[in-house]
């Protein structure tokens, strides 16, 4: 049977065209269901060119993916983990389920927020995360990946690497990082890899290595050493030069206290350079306050938002270049509507900026959002957040589905 004729059976009666029109208007949560209609739904939904195909007619869903601890049980809406089983059945393996001895250790888990249809649901996940995972997202691979943090029964740090096909539904684990590492920087860059950087190692070391995961080959690259050992570091793209930048963090003996330097790793001479003055806030963590990665103009680099309390004091826009002038990190700040005491989670969704807020006070478990794309500079409008899903995140990504 020709492909032909295979889309135009899709629904019976109707042409390929308006068949395929009909499909791709289904939501994103009802896909599951969707696949189990017959094999040749299923086949289609999980490809790659569907969601392709929901993009190019604005079907396509945002969704905000958030590691945070679970504070209820929870309430799934996507079951990843029902065909990871058949899976292991198939290969005649089993993975059991442990249960932390550590007392008093939360669990984590990753919650979703639809903001096209303002929902939110929690992914099944066939096994315990790690504790303080790095959450990344990889849009053209339609793929999340947790990676790194601590061991939820030893509290040490791991090598895992999970991967989360959105579009399959399936989870999988990913060929582990060469070293343990939780707090370190970490983002997509390009079609189908993952740059990690720094962090901390089980002696709370800060680290200097550096590697390259590429998802569709499962495979690991080590990279040079950066200059300086940088814990609690925050990734970011460099967008269409490929590049990896990370920003601040602080050495083993300096524990809290923040650089104001970032680096920025270069894939075509290989090798990692410094840019002064990025960050001006040495008792300020750039994690869970800076976002973007966005092009900043001719001169590669990226485009990052800094997000401030409203009584802090900071200059509005600032750039900074390395010494050769071919890199260049450009920050704006965004005024959050907290005070110093608050604590906060910020970053980017579909180019408005959002905030989880929490420390008390009225607005403490509630998630926010600016109402333009204006780098959070319009009037910030509060979001539903079922209690299950208000606790701070550590990390979060977004990809359209």
């Amino acid at each position: 049977m020709s492909d032909l004729q295979t889309r135009q059976d899709l629904i019976p009666g109707l042409p390929e065209e308006l068949a395929m029109e009909c499909l791709i208007r289904v939501p994103f949560q009802f896909h599951s269901s969707v696949k189990s209609v017959c094999r040749t739904w299923r086949t289609l939904v999980s490809d790659k060119s569907f969601n392709k195909e929901r993009q190019r007619f604005s079907k396509a869903e945002s969704l905000l993916c958030l590691v945070q601890p679970l504070t209820s049980p929870p309430s799934p809406m996507i079951d990843a983990g029902e065909k990871k089983k058949e899976e292991e059945e198939e290969e005649g393996e089993s993975h059991q389920q442990q249960q932390p001895r550590v007392t008093g250790t939360p669990l984590y888990g990753l919650s979703v927020y639809n903001a096209t249809l303002d929902t939110w649901h929690r992914i099944v996940i066939p096994e315990q995360i790690p504790l303080f995972c790095e959450c990344v997202a990889i849009q053209d691979a339609g793929k999340v990946l947790l990676l790194g943090g601590w061991d939820p029964e030893t509290l040490q740090p791991v090598k895992d690497v999970f991967v989360l096909d959105f579009f399959a539904g399936v989870w999988k684990r990913g060929k582990p990082m060469s070293a343990a590492r939780s707090f370190f920087a970490c983002a997509s860059v390009g079609s189908t890899k993952v740059y990690v950087a720094g962090g901390h190692d089980d002696q709370k070391n800060a680290l200097r290595t550096a590697e390259v995961y590429d998802v569709e080959r499962d495979e690991w690259l080590m990279l040079p050493p950066m200059e300086e050992g940088r814990d609690e570091c925050h990734g970011f793209s460099t967008g269409k030069d490929f590049g990896f930048c990370v920003l601040s963090g602080y050495g083993t003996e300096t524990q809290g206290q923040f650089r104001s330097d970032a680096e920025v790793y270069d894939p075509v001479m290989n090798s990692w350079s410094v840019i002064e003055n990025v960050w001006p806030f040495q008792d300020l963590s750039p994690r869970g306050r800076t976002a973007g990665g966005e092009s900043a103009g001719e001169i590669r680099g990226c485009k990052l938002w800094c997000f401030i309390d409203s009584e802090r004091q900071s200059e509005p826009r600032w750039e900074v270049e390395d010494g050769s002038m071919k890199w260049k990190v450009v920050m704006e700040t965004v005024r959050l509507p907290v005070t110093t005491m608050t604590s906060v989670f910020a970053g980017s969704l579909s180019g408005q900026a959002v905030a989880m807020i929490g420390g008390g006070g009225e607005e403490s478990g509630t998630m926010m959002t600016t109402a333009d794309k204006n780098g959070g500079k319009g009037k910030w409008s509060h979001v539903n957040t079922p209690p299950g899903f208000s606790s701070l995140p550590f990390s979060y990504s977004s990809i359209y589905v």
